[in-house]
């Protein structure tokens, strides 16, 4: 018969395994101050706290337990992935390696490690920490996943697409239409496409590719995402009275430049720097007044476009969090074209924008196309959109949409605060 101890810490187990956050903190904070000595009490509730968003007492708990426990990999692993949620990289590296040493073959630690590395562009270190957990267990779905996708980043799409088409794991499906494209197999795109439309699947992924397949193709095709994505961009403004002053915006550029979280490897961005982790999940001074002034945005697009039909639209995840980064850039720099498929609703916040008029009046603006930048174009020319912004305007569009910053020339940094609505699973 289970002690009182363990039947109390099945209780927290129970809530947190049903996602009630809540209540798996309120019964860890019980159960820690009954049985202190219980150190998977402990880690429980710092996952919860993880899980419910309140990122510093997770910290301090974790720290907590890697002091307490210096030779425990799971309690430094942990450390390193919440680590990782607001931006710290280099601690989160840092953490993995500290738990690989206590644990050389702790799956989930390798690869965290290799996600790491992606963060920073260290493909190599990555692919070698996907191959290892492979090696390990040949049937782990989430690193096959992860180094397939690499296939795909480095133009490997037909071995890409023999190991995607036995996956369902993730987007493995959807990657695998977009090996279709990639490798411009027209017909069985469009076959492929009609089979998983059938089956009700739906991301920012498929609705870039069915963009980019209509004008390469000419072929009328129904986008199950969005069709005719450009004319659902919209454009607001996110003014004083809105409840971000200028002063907030001001220590959010701050604190981009004090680097207090470590900048993202973005071989997309010139000229520029990209946070990392989740700005949202920050305890700053200016985070509760612009998630608030974001949400309120988000609830106005959709009540412009909800007449639409759309499937992005109609089919809004139950459950979604907001994930927000900095992008700023400097004179001669710019952002490639690109779309979010891990998002649903993307959207930039202008803090600061390069003055021009006459011939560099769209120096530095935003522009939209459906042409997905390693797709083959077949010599078309695709549509392209420039849209007019100015500081404190705010431009939300379908994250299937393919968006890039014109480059330009001058004094003046170019500072936004970009984010997705992106679904929870």
């Amino acid at each position: 018969m289970p002690s009182q101890e363990d039947s109390r810490l099945q209780q927290i187990i129970k809530c947190y395994e049903a996602q009630d956050y809540a209540a798996a903190i309120e019964t860890g904070k019980t159960f820690t101050k009954e049985f202190p000595q219980n150190g998977s009490g402990w880690n429980l509730l710092a996952l919860s706290y993880k899980a419910s968003g309140n990122i510093p007492e997770a910290l301090r708990i974790f720290k907590f337990l890697v002091k307490a426990s210096p030779k425990s990999a799971m309690f430094q692993a942990n450390l390193g992935n919440t680590y990782m949620l607001i931006g710290k990289i280099n601690q989160g590296i840092s953490c993995f390696k500290k738990a690989l040493k206590q644990e050389p073959r702790m799956l989930n630690a390798i690869e965290a490690l290799g996600l790491a590395y992606l963060e920073i562009d260290r493909n190599d270190n990555a692919r070698k920490c996907f191959e290892r957990v492979i090696q390990l267990d040949p049937k782990h779905e989430r690193s096959l996943y992860f180094l397939r996708n690499m296939y795909l980043l480095e133009k490997e799409d037909s071995k890409a697409a023999q190991l995607l088409k036995k996956s369902s794991f993730g987007l493995s499906k959807s990657h695998y239409l977009e090996c279709l494209l990639c490798l411009d197999r027209g017909e069985e795109f469009l076959n492929y496409y009609k089979d998983l439309s059938r089956k009700g699947v739906i991301n920012p992924l498929i609705g870039g590719l069915v963009s980019h397949a209509e004008e390469l193709y000419g072929a009328q095709i129904d986008n199950i995402f969005c069709n005719n994505s450009m004319d659902h961009i919209y454009v607001g403004c996110v003014g004083e009275e809105d409840g971000f002053s200028d002063k907030l915006a001001n220590k959010l550029i701050k604190y981009h430049h004090s680097n207090k979280n470590d900048y993202r490897s973005q071989g997309l961005l010139h000229q520029g720097t990209q946070s990392s982790g989740n700005l949202f999940l920050l305890e700053e001074p200016f985070v509760k007044s612009l998630r608030l002034s974001i949400e309120r945005q988000v609830e106005q697009y959709r009540l412009k476009f909800q007449d639409g039909n759309q499937g992005f639209l109609t089919r809004w995840p139950d459950r979604y969090e907001l994930f927000g980064w900095m992008v700023s850039i400097k004179s001669g720099g710019n952002l490639d074209a690109h779309n979010h498929k891990e998002g649903w609703l993307s959207g930039s916040f202008y803090l600061s924008l390069p003055e021009r008029s006459g011939e560099q009046a769209n120096d530095g603006k935003i522009a939209f196309s459906c042409r997905g930048p390693r797709y083959p174009d077949g010599n078309k020319t695709f549509k392209k959109k420039v849209v007019d912004i100015k500081k404190r305007d705010i431009c939300m569009f379908p994250s299937s949409l393919f968006h890039e910053t014109i480059p330009f020339e001058g004094p003046e940094e170019r500072v936004s605060f970009a984010f997705d609505v992106k679904p929870i699973n």
